[in-house]
């Protein structure tokens, strides 16, 4: 599904764009993948992980600007990428799960704080409503106090976690905190 672009202003005061990717974005989002990888431990790859060949990525945008029930949302600040955000269905339109959608939001460490990540999540909320889902859910890393903090003020609530779901290459493990948000009260 594609988006109709919109334009937001953020904590400093510049201007943000939300929209749908295009194939020639296909380049740029390689590199923010690995570029976010390199950058925290709150992503689920390291960045040697993250060599997603450009024609890969650009049948990937293209699945999600033609999908009924998907999406795929780009922020750029000053024509720079500053992040992305998806909304994927649960179980393909299973009738027992279709009401159920998954979402992640993903920005340049530069980019914290401004509000581009409350934008990004309160437009998926509008277009999963649009779409008929009726909840909205995400993992995130136990230890990610920010991104928690930022999904419990947009309605998210802690519905369970996942222990030692992250191993790092020092040994160390982290789990992953469910969150959902019910849509029927939007």
């Amino acid at each position: 599904m594609r988006i109709q672009q919109k334009s937001i202003t953020l904590k400093n005061g510049q201007s943000c764009v939300l929209r749908s990717p295009e194939p020639e974005d296909a380049e740029r989002l390689v590199e923010f993948v690995k570029a976010a990888a390199g950058e925290t431990d709150f992503v689920i790859r390291y960045p040697e992980e993250a060599d997603i060949p450009v024609e890969q990525e650009k049948f990937f945008l293209q699945h999600f600007n033609e999908a009924a029930r998907e999406l795929m949302i780009l922020a750029e600040v000053e024509g720079k990428l500053a992040g992305s955000c998806n909304l994927s269905e649960v179980g393909k339109s299973r009738i027992k799960v279709r009401h159920r959608c998954a979402c992640g939001v993903s920005l340049y460490r530069e980019y914290w704080g401004l509000g581009i990540g409350s934008a990004l999540l309160e437009l998926l909320a509008e277009k999963a409503v649009e779409l008929g889902y009726e909840q909205m859910e995400l993992e995130v890393i136990g230890s990610n106090e920010r991104a928690i903090g930022l999904y419990t003020k947009m309605g998210f609530v802690k519905t369970g976690e996942i222990p030692d779901a992250m191993k790092y290459k020092d040994g160390t493990y982290d789990k992953l905190d469910i969150m959902v948000k019910n849509l029927r009260r939007v």
